[in-house]
């Protein structure tokens, strides 16, 4: 019961999030398949989902048990802006070029903290400035302890209204564009998530070589012979 509690409780807290953000775009990341089609539910029974273009929860879901064409067709939604929310679960979202993507919910953490990194990477990318919000019961999980060490930092925590603490950045940047010329100081932000970036950088050169070992160069050996 306690369990059903907090999947309720996430998807009303995603929603106040999208709201105090005024989020108009946003990847909405659950853990597992279910969870990705009960929260595209709780969008379209709070007025949104897949046929509402221009509404505030305008969405579409990706994950593995979607059809092919299902999948390419809402990403492309996505990607055109048609829907403000692409739900989805960490293997569907492994790949995917969307630029200057200005929000990321974690509903759920992932299983493996190196998942969580390539989540958040999906924001602040080319110099743009872009907001992680990850939600978490009051009782700790496990894996944000396991983030923060492999991080080496602490994850700044937010009250129940979803407000970011006011820091450097405050007034100063829009999530999703470019930072002005002017502004604060940003080299002490620069340098703390910098290992980061460079991890996130190293997973997806990983990725890319597995794909050409298990891919490209045993085709082009079988041509050889």
């Amino acid at each position: 019961m306690w369990s059903e509690a907090i999947k309720i409780l996430k998807g009303e807290y995603t929603i106040r999030a999208i709201k105090e953000h005024n989020m108009d775009q946003a990847i909405i990341f659950c853990r597992t398949k279910i969870d990705c089609d009960n929260m595209e539910q709780y969008f379209i029974v709070q007025g949104g989902g897949p046929d509402k273009k221009g509404h505030q929860l305008s969405c579409v879901c990706l994950h593995g048990d979607r059809k092919p064409n299902e999948r390419k067709t809402n990403l492309d939604r996505f990607k055109k802006q048609e829907v403000k929310f692409l739900i989805c679960t960490d293997v569907a979202a492994r790949g995917i070029d969307i630029h200057g993507v200005p929000y990321v919910i974690n509903v759920t953490l992932p299983d493996e903290k190196q998942n969580y990194v390539h989540r958040i990477g999906r924001v602040g990318r080319a110099e743009r400035m872009g907001l992680a919000i990850s939600l978490v019961a009051m009782e700790k999980e496990k894996l944000l302890s396991d983030v923060e060490e492999h991080l080496k930092c602490t994850i700044t925590q937010c009250e129940p209204d979803i407000k970011v603490p006011v820091d450097d950045f405050d007034g100063k940047v829009t999530y999703g564009k470019r930072r002005a010329a002017a502004g604060g100081n940003y080299s002490g932000h620069v340098a703390a998530l910098a290992p980061t970036v460079q991890e996130l950088a190293n997973l997806e050169r990983e990725a890319q070589t597995s794909f050409l070992h298990l891919g490209y160069l045993p085709n082009q050996l079988f041509k050889a012979f």
